[in-house]
């Protein structure tokens, strides 16, 4: 985990070394106090004794983050007493160190208390499977996870996500995407087609984004996020001039290669573009065509900075399976439904309760 948070946080200076406190402080004797420090504590027995001895090698100023098994308000409450900057349990929520580190090093985090995560998929060309992707980690947070997760997507014309999931054509988004303001629970249930209990999909047909008020749907997001865990927005590209705002405000960006050049080009001028402290981005290969002239993956990691975190294979038998039988992919079990499940757990999914 804390190697992938090294690869997220690409401007930050971060060395990974294993061991326990004890390692920790025999590290700092020879090499000197970082500016901030995280230390696993593990099942937290003799905790207190240990961070007293690391103390003795500290400055007042060095920030430091403990993590431990533990679960516990009485422990959080005299870590924090004694000084220790934070706490997180193992194992850990990616999003939530991720954020704790920023927020320690003095950069602008904060979020509403009650207020969802917001993951975009971004396709880098027309045909990646950002969609199937989007749909399918929407199904398994809702229904493996236990989240209580809202699917949006964008292309307001023909939205792909109720065949991936085996569900007939009910959509509504242009309902609440309207006026934001007026979202509540009652707008909600009449604007969703709540697939399960914890899934509920929002999509047009045969319509088109507003061209007069560019802001309503970045608003939408955040008011779903009021109401959801989870908000995953399916963006079908970045020319209406609403989707760079809806990139830039989500926590998690996804961003989807089929390794072809047209994509590799695409992805590369976003990076450039967009460096977004606050947001973990994220790459995934899909296997979903055999083009020519692919792009090496070492090229793709290096030229964008970020490592492959998953690659999902082209499982033409379970997609066919999945069509044929009106179910959605991940309610077999297949190769493809695998890395699905590996996504999610690249994404630090933990169960959450419904949000509002």
């Amino acid at each position: 985990m804390l190697e992938q948070l090294k690869s997220d946080l690409t401007t930050q200076d971060i060395q990974v070394n294993k061991g326990d406190i004890e390692a920790a402080r025999l590290w700092c004797v020879k090499q000197g106090a970082p500016d901030l420090l995280i230390v696993d504590g593990g099942d937290c027995l003799g905790l207190e004794a240990s961070l007293r001895k690391l103390a003795e090698y500290c400055p007042p100023q060095m920030k430091l983050i403990v993590l431990g098994k533990k679960q516990e308000v009485s422990l959080y409450r005299s870590l924090m007493f004694a000084g220790v900057n934070d706490y997180h349990t193992t194992p850990l929520d990616a999003d939530a160190i991720r954020l704790s580190l920023l927020h320690l090093q003095g950069h602008q985090v904060a979020k509403p208390l009650r207020h969802g995560r917001v993951i975009c998929v971004l396709g880098s060309t027309g045909g990646c499977g950002a969609s199937t992707i989007a749909a399918n980690l929407g199904y398994f947070l809702a229904e493996q996870q236990h989240q209580f997760v809202a699917l949006v997507d964008f292309d307001l014309f023909h939205s792909q996500h109720p065949i991936l999931l085996g569900a007939d054509y009910d959509p509504h988004l242009e309902n609440i995407i309207a006026d934001a303001e007026r979202i509540d629970e009652t707008l909600l249930a009449h604007s969703s087609q709540q697939l399960t209990k914890r899934l509920h999909l929002f999509y047009g047909q045969d319509s088109q984004l507003p061209q007069d008020d560019v802001q309503q749907p970045a608003e939408t997001i955040q008011a779903l996020a009021e109401h959801y865990a989870t908000v995953i927005v399916d963006v079908p590209n970045l020319n209406h001039p609403a989707m760079p705002a809806i990139v830039e405000q989500a926590d998690n960006c996804i961003f989807v290669t089929d390794y072809s050049l047209n994509s590799f080009r695409y992805l590369a001028k976003l990076r450039a573009n967009a460096p977004l402290k606050h947001q973990r981005q994220i790459l995934v290969g899909n296997l979903c065509r055999h083009a020519k002239g692919r792009v090496p993956k070492q090229e793709i990691t290096k030229a964008l900075g970020l490592e492959l975190s998953v690659e999902l294979p082209f499982d033409a038998k379970a997609f066919d399976k999945a069509e044929r039988e009106g179910k959605p992919l991940l309610a077999e079990r297949s190769k493809f439904s695998k890395k699905i499940h590996q996504l999610g757990q690249v994404l630090g999914a933990a169960s959450a309760e419904q949000k509002g």
